[in-house]
């Protein structure tokens, strides 16, 4: 949750090597004919799409509720952890981006040899598990190992695998298929927080039961995911980790650009609401910053798709990068409740087309990647606190995150012309 779109155009490739097989049928099998075949890719139908939902399901229960720290930190900042840093409570949210990312090092290659829903099963009760138990914790320890080890875990371990199974029903319109499998991160970003805001402040509620309705619509989802996706028999062979695919200037350049990015990636996520508030925005209408955010990201994500079938993958996503930079520059001059809303709108657009694009269905490559880029979220976050705390403003931290996003944009670039440098669409 989380390994962008060279990783998937990797995915695409070696989903055409001989390395990735469909079992043969009955009339296939002959003793002569050891040569694995071209899987067959359905590209829609039925089965198809309710895989996508399926997935649609878990995207929404995993990334949508790492995606709604933010709304978690300013409740803890208030109440149970109200005599800690905003930086040292951004470490949960921290480790559990981080948990997740790390998670498909596991996950990918294991779904590449036992199938999915060996992963997708267990791990989904074990996520509702985690959710109810964060609605129990009190102490800073409590949540970090709840909510940000154990649901982070949790979170990973199922989506990649499910968005994985994805890849075995769509070929040419994978990028699409993928994009609006994604949308449900942004929706549950959007359907989480209002829940939260709402029964938070309900004083016949208060947050164990919040966070209790979330477990029990995580669970709801879940189960329609566990009904609905249905692997092919295809699989891939291989070394459990690809180090040779860092050998290719197009893909390591992207995935140290993509570290670069999550570097200063979740900053609007965390602190725009706390920024808001330090402005004059009304306390109930900064909470509403996160929803909007993820608004902009199912926009995103759904557009990012689709132009991505036209004009390319790489350049979609170098674009978004160069677009989410510029936008936390913006930031650094926008002090109204107004210019807020159209921030948090823009940036969630900006940076949902960037998820949208950062997976793959190959375990291994999406793996590797992805833990790698996993300590950037693990860093980002803190390190942006921390300049908030010592400097006692948002300004340092502003342009820490822009200036890296900016960085990894510039890398991201190199990557694409690494890449196809003859080649506008790409």
């Amino acid at each position: 949750m989380s390994s962008t779109s060279s990783t998937a155009e990797a995915a695409h490739a070696a989903a055409a090597e001989p390395d990735l097989e469909s079992k043969p049928t009955k009339e296939q099998e002959e003793p002569s004919q050891a040569a694995p075949v071209m899987p067959q890719f359905p590209e829609g139908g039925f089965k198809a799409w309710m895989v996508v939902l399926g997935c649609w399901c878990t995207s929404f229960a995993s990334f949508g509720i790492v995606n709604s720290f933010g709304i978690y930190e300013t409740h803890y900042l208030e109440t149970y952890l109200s005599g800690y840093s905003p930086s040292t409570v951004a470490w949960i949210g921290s480790i559990q981006a981080f948990a997740q990312f790390s998670a498909t090092l596991i996950s990918g290659p294991i779904t590449d040899r036992y199938g999915p829903m060996v992963i997708i099963w267990p791990f989904s009760l074990l996520l509702v598990v985690a959710m109810m138990l964060t609605s129990l914790c009190t102490k800073f320890y409590q949540f970090l190992l709840c909510q940000g080890i154990l649901l982070g875990i949790s979170a990973g371990l199922i989506f990649a695998p499910a968005l994985s199974v994805v890849g075995h029903y769509f070929f040419k319109k994978r990028a699409m298929a993928m994009s609006f499998a994604s949308t449900g991160s942004p929706i549950g970003g959007i359907i989480y927080p209002v829940i939260l805001t709402n029964l938070i402040e309900n004083p016949n509620v208060g947050f164990p039961w919040a966070q209790r309705v979330c477990g029990f619509l995580s669970l709801f989802l879940l189960a329609i995911a566990a009904v609905v996706i249905r692997p092919t028999p295809m699989r891939r062979k291989g070394s459990l980790i690809l180090l040779e695919a860092f050998k290719n200037p197009a893909y390591s350049l992207q995935v140290a650009g993509l570290f670069m990015v999550v570097l200063g990636f979740w900053t609007p996520y965390f602190y725009l609401a706390d920024y808001g508030r330090q402005y004059g925005m009304a306390p109930n209408l900064a909470s509403y910053l996160f929803a909007l955010i993820n608004a902009g990201s199912f926009v995103g994500r759904m557009l990012g798709g689709t132009f991505a079938q036209h004009v390319g993958q790489f350049n979609v996503v170098t674009f978004a990068c160069y677009s989410s930079a510029i936008l936390l520059f913006c930031w650094l001059r926008i002090f109204t409740s107004a210019g807020l809303i159209v921030l948090a709108i823009l940036f969630g657009a900006t940076s949902g087309i960037i998820i949208a694009l950062m997976m793959s269905t190959i375990g291994a490559y999406i793996g590797q990647s992805t833990f790698v880029v996993g300590f950037a979220g693990l860093a980002g976050t803190p390190i942006t606190g921390a300049l908030i705390n010592n400097y006692h403003g948002y300004t340092q931290g502003i342009v820490f995150s822009a200036s890296v996003l900016m960085a990894g944009a510039i890398i991201f670039t190199f990557a694409r012309y690494a890449y196809a440098k003859d080649k506008f669409i790409a």
